[in-house]
Order: C-alpha cells, then structure tokens, then sequence
C-alpha cells in the first residue's frame, strides 16, 4: 500500500515519517469516544446503582436506619476514580508520548512540524481545549447571527449549534483525505501538527 512520506525540520536534520492514514485516525478517534463513554457509563452506574439499591432497602425498612447508612459512597468513589484515573492518564500519555488510547492501540501519534513532541501545549491545550472552545464559541455566534438575521425562533440556538459543530466535524473527516496537505485537519493547522505513523517494531 502507498504510504506518504514527509520531511519535518526541512531546514535542518531532516526527519522522514509516514503520514497516517485517514482510517487510522478516524478509528482512533472512534476508540476513544468508545474509551470515554465506558469511563462515563462506569461514574454514572457508581451513581446511579446505590440509588436503585437504597430505593429497595427503604420498602420496610426503618427510614431511621437507612438516614444513617451512606449506601453509595464506596460506589461513587469508586465510579469517580476509575473516570479520573483514566482522564489524568490520557493528558499524561498525550503531552508525554503525543497519543491518546486510541492512538497508541493504532499506532499513530502527534508531532510538530518540526519534528518535536507537542507536549501538554500542543497536543491537549491547543489540539483538544482551544479547539473546542474556538468551534463553540463560532457555533453559538453563527446561531445569534441567523436568529437575528432571520428572525428564527431563540429555541433553534441549540439546533444551529449542534449542526455547525457537526459541520466542523465534517471539515476536518474531509480534510482527512488531502494527501496534498498531508492529512491534516483544523486541530493540526491550529497547533502546527500531523499525525503520523509509527514504525512497525
């Protein structure tokens, strides 16, 4: 299979890497909503569980004795270390190594232009928060801008701002594929990154 091959530190010790592929990044990407919901979906079950259970014990229970039983500290504890211990190791991994979960299962990390690792800057502040923040912060302007242009009713914002970051998504999967621009998508021009493949060991 073709692999594109670009040269980083083009001024000095030139470094050649392959650019990863679309299908790589894209299921990189999907491995680590996966990831995420499974940290989410364990707080939420911490949370939720003890609820269930406390609602069962209280039919003929003493209310007094139950009002001095905690049922779901242990639970939310537990639920809330696992989603935190993932969380901190995902920010470690990425500012170490450039790679998230999912990125580190396929193989593919985070490089700056010139070769170096981004770090905690590039690969989760600018790539991951500024990002974010940028295409919320042009979603909901873009949403005020075309009520009030066109006079839509204030209850479609959370309909325009689901669509334009949506759109910002689907720039970015399109970008995916511009073998010209190697790969990269609004995260990496924001951060001055690629995406790159690591070599078979």
């Amino acid at each position: 299979m073709f692999e594109e091959q670009l040269l980083l530190r083009p001024s000095e010790n030139q470094v050649e890497v392959t650019i990863a592929s679309a299908g790589r990044r894209m299921g990189a990407y999907v491995l680590n909503i996966i990831f995420s919901g499974l940290a989410y979906a364990t707080l939420l079950f911490a949370a939720i569980w003890p609820l269930r259970n406390y609602s069962n014990r209280a039919k003929g229970s003493d209310m007094a004795e139950l009002a001095t039983t905690d049922w779901s500290m242990p639970w939310l504890f537990a639920g809330l270390a696992i989603f935190l211990i993932y969380g901190i190791w995902q920010l470690v991994c990425m500012s170490k190594n450039g790679q998230s979960l999912g990125k580190k299962i396929l193989g593919i990390r985070v490089l700056k232009m010139d070769g170096s690792n981004p770090g905690f800057w590039g690969t989760v502040l600018l790539r991951e928060v500024l990002y974010n923040i940028i295409v919320a912060i042009t979603a909901v302007a873009l949403g005020f801008v075309l009520i009030f242009i066109l006079g839509l009713p204030s209850s479609s914002l959370e309909t325009i701002v689901n669509l334009s970051s949506f759109l910002a998504t689907l720039i970015c999967v399109v970008m995916l594929f511009n073998r010209k621009k190697s790969r990269r998508t609004l995260q990496d021009y924001l951060a001055d990154t690629v995406v790159v493949q690591l070599p078979k060991k």
